[in-house]
């Protein structure tokens, strides 16, 4: 009975050792200050994070860049402010960890169309854009583009509206072909 006794005592004394090591080695991992810091619970604010996305487009010489979305969301783990802005025939899009203010990801896209409507026998961009509103009240339109896909002009766009992101396919006469909805 004591010999029994004496093995639960080991037992329990090993398992308790192993989880004390066990949550020491886990803490020293954390040295990334960008792991850390998405641990904790404040983020910066909206206008901030607008600052450091206007700072980004200026600070690569696109002045007046309208902002079309910037949204706080959560990706990979992390708080994030997501944005779009437009410029001419450019799209800017960013990602902004929330906690720490640092740019995680910046892209520029050129989105404009060597095709024009009219030489091609297709819709007006304004027919698009108004198909692509009234199919997702109240979105803001990204883009809208006549481009060819396999031999065929379509129109492409991208809207967005309430933390989601919306692509569309529309043929030239502006019959939707296919759209798809992400959350951002």
């Amino acid at each position: 009975m004591k010999k029994n006794r004496l093995g639960k005592v080991f037992v329990t004394t090993a398992v308790a050792l192993s989880m004390i090591f066990t949550s020491f080695a886990f803490a020293g991992t954390g040295t990334d200050s960008e792991t850390y810091a998405a641990t904790q619970s404040s983020v910066i604010s909206w206008s901030k994070a607008k600052t450091v996305f206007k700072n980004r487009l200026e600070d690569r010489g696109v002045n007046n860049a309208v902002i079309k979305y910037l949204h706080l969301t959560r990706d990979d783990g992390y708080r994030v402010y997501k944005g779009k802005a437009v410029k001419g025939n450019y799209v800017y899009s960013i990602e902004i960890n929330a906690v720490t203010g640092k740019i995680r990801d910046y892209e520029r896209d050129y989105e404009g169309s060597r095709y024009t409507a009219s030489k091609v026998g297709a819709v007006s961009k304004t027919t698009i854009t108004n198909k692509i509103k009234n199919r997702v009240p109240g979105c803001y339109v990204i883009y809208v583009k006549l481009t060819r896909d396999d031999g065929r002009y379509v129109w492409e766009g991208e809207a967005y509206k309430g933390g989601y992101e919306y692509e569309f396919e529309y043929t030239k006469g502006g019959t939707l072909i296919e759209w798809d909805k992400d959350k951002v």
